[in-house]
């Protein structure tokens, strides 16, 4: 079954297509719906890269930026023309809505904005069969650790090479052969492969050498302004190299990238770059690809044409047994994060990592599952007492973009978590 993820057009927020969509229902002239598809990328908080930007953008326009923001409207409205969710007249220049696109719509104006990304869902599959490809992908990968990919990363700094004193060539070269090293390892460990990465390693170098970031005798001095350009060209590096060569994926980085993030939206794939204790982005599917029915803890998403279907990982409240398993993955994964962590309250995107890992669920399908449990826990119907807390949040920070997103538990945003066991032990 042919599947070509790589001609996925270039943005990751699946809510671009809402912000385009309601353009066009307002505006049917294409400046008129550009304008309104700027203010509702401000609104939205939308950038460029997979996260929120939490600062504003709105400094003069320059014709660079111009002309990224008009790239960006035509992507996103090249791609909705594919899934026939919007219609534009040559003749007079106008777009117009499809039903699809208006049924479509109505989703995310009526409050359920993941209702709207699950729906968008079989139009990017039956497009472009990225999710076959790269689901079965995972699990032909790590059969033992149930599609597991890890890309580790460690900048100087996490190998205890301090930038100050990263000086000549051979302070690099001493810091690659450091991280080639914990690369190896954790490729033992996490994938259970032993794999040499010298001539990976050999290849990078050079690379850094011809592109003059690296002088080519050993006691060179280093120019620290080319400090973060060398950081970047590690990072790329590492990471098309694990999936390329490590795990044999034939399509780019980018494409990965972008479908990965796309299926965390849904709730097919999980993926981070801040899961406790591990250095680096790790990929799992939250989804199943089968020939045949499976229990009800799953949703069925997609069809394909060869007789399997795609199935999303979502347990159901109402079954106590989940619940049961939900505030056992809590505890676990609350005294777990206790352990490096000497205060009462730790935070809660940990917990959310280490949960989602463990039950194997979506982000959003936690969100939900915590707001239950609390409501349980403030009417005392719950085996432990659950106390949560805002600390300082995103946008009290300096921070630029939303990289860890807090979680709204009754009508309020959360970071932080406690949790008493002492009602458990006495029950």
């Amino acid at each position: 079954m042919a599947s070509a993820p790589y001609q996925v057009k270039k943005f990751y927020f699946l809510e671009y297509f809402y912000i385009l969509l309601k353009s066009i229902e307002k505006h049917a002239r294409e400046q008129d719906a550009l304008d309104m598809f700027k203010l509702l990328r401000e609104t939205h908080s939308l950038g460029d890269s997979k996260y929120k930007r939490l600062t504003s953008s709105e400094e003069e326009q320059s014709s660079r930026q111009v002309k990224l923001l008009y790239y960006t409207f035509k992507q996103v409205a090249a791609e909705a023309l594919e899934y026939r969710l919007i219609d534009f007249d040559e003749k007079n220049g106008k777009y117009s809505l499809s039903m699809k696109g208006k049924e479509l719509l109505s989703h995310y104006e009526e409050g359920n904005s993941y209702e709207f990304n699950k729906k968008l869902f079989p139009l990017m599959e039956e497009k472009f069969k990225a999710f076959y490809e790269i689901i079965n992908f995972c699990y032909e990968q790590n059969k033992n650790k149930s599609g597991l990919l890890v890309f580790p990363l460690y900048s100087p700094i996490k190998l205890d090479f301090k930038k100050s004193e990263i000086k000549t060539t051979k302070d690099i070269l001493d810091y690659s052969r450091a991280l080639q090293k914990k690369l190896e390892q954790d490729i033992e460990e996490f994938i259970g492969k032993s794999i040499d990465l010298t001539q990976y390693n050999d290849e990078l170098i050079q690379n850094l050498k011809k592109a003059c970031l690296l002088p080519q005798d050993e006691s060179g001095k280093f120019a620290p302004d080319k400090y973060n350009s060398m950081i970047i060209r590690f990072r790329k590096f590492w990471l098309k190299t694990f999936l390329n060569q490590i795990y044999g994926y034939k399509s780019g980085f980018p494409s990965f990238d972008i479908w990965t993030y796309r299926g965390k939206q849904i709730g097919a794939l999980h993926v981070t770059e801040f899961y406790p204790g591990f250095s680096g982005r790790i990929v799992y599917p939250t989804s199943v690809i089968v020939d045949h029915e499976t229990n009800g803890d799953f949703e069925k998403l997609f069809d394909y044409a060869n007789g399997y279907s795609l199935y999303i990982h979502s347990p159901s409240w109402a079954d106590p047994e989940n619940q049961d398993k939900f505030v056992d993955a809590l505890l676990d994964a609350y005294f777990s994060s206790r352990k490096t962590n000497r205060s009462y309250f730790v935070g809660l995107p940990d917990i959310r990592e280490l949960v989602c890992y463990k039950m194997r669920i979506s982000q959003h399908l936690f969100n939900v599952f915590l707001e239950k449990a609390y409501l349980l826990n403030l009417k005392g119907e719950l085996k432990v007492k659950i106390s949560l807390e805002a600390d300082k949040l995103p946008h009290e920070t300096n921070a630029m973009y939303l990289k860890r997103e807090p979680v709204m538990v009754n009508a309020k945003y959360r970071n932080i978590i406690a949790i008493d066991i002492a009602e458990r032990r006495n029950q």
